[in-house]
């Protein structure tokens, strides 16, 4: 039971997630953050360079009032193909920024949850109770006869 409940954590918090529009709000260094860019970036990504790149998601390094400098997990090109950005430091000006999400805790999203989580704790509990015996332990009494 506790090894179910460690595992399945993670993939349940991850739930609790959204991401907000930040608008023309400055990110904190260290954010989740994902950048819709209204004019396409060519990324050199190791050996080959990626053309037309749309959506940029990954950790914000450095960012100020005229550019973004993301640590990147993932690119989009204009074509919808994703490609791992593996950690690659992009510099994007802030003109060149369509839309920016930041990623944020999600109060209903939690809230359903634990309330989802508490309502099956209780139904489990509950199933339990018969298969362990509610009764004295003695054992029943003859049958009756016709």
């Amino acid at each position: 039971m506790r090894r179910i409940l460690i595992c399945g954590a993670p993939l349940l918090l991850g739930a609790c997630f959204s991401y907000m529009a930040l608008g023309t709000t400055t990110p904190v260094r260290g954010s989740e953050v994902v950048a819709h860019l209204s004019v396409p970036l060519a990324v050199p990504l190791q050996d080959v360079t990626v053309q037309e790149v749309y959506v940029a998601t990954g950790r914000v390094a450095y960012a100020d009032s005229d550019s973004l400098v993301l640590a990147v997990d993932r690119f989009t090109s204009a074509v919808g193909t994703n490609y791992p950005g593996l950690g690659t430091l992009l510099t994007i000006r802030r003109d060149h920024v369509g839309t920016l999400e930041q990623r944020r805790v999600s109060a209903p999203k939690t809230a359903l949850l634990l309330g989802t989580g508490a309502a099956a704790l209780v139904a489990i509990v509950y199933s339990v109770g018969p298969l362990l015996g509610g009764g004295s332990g003695a054992p029943p009494g003859p049958p009756t006869t016709p």
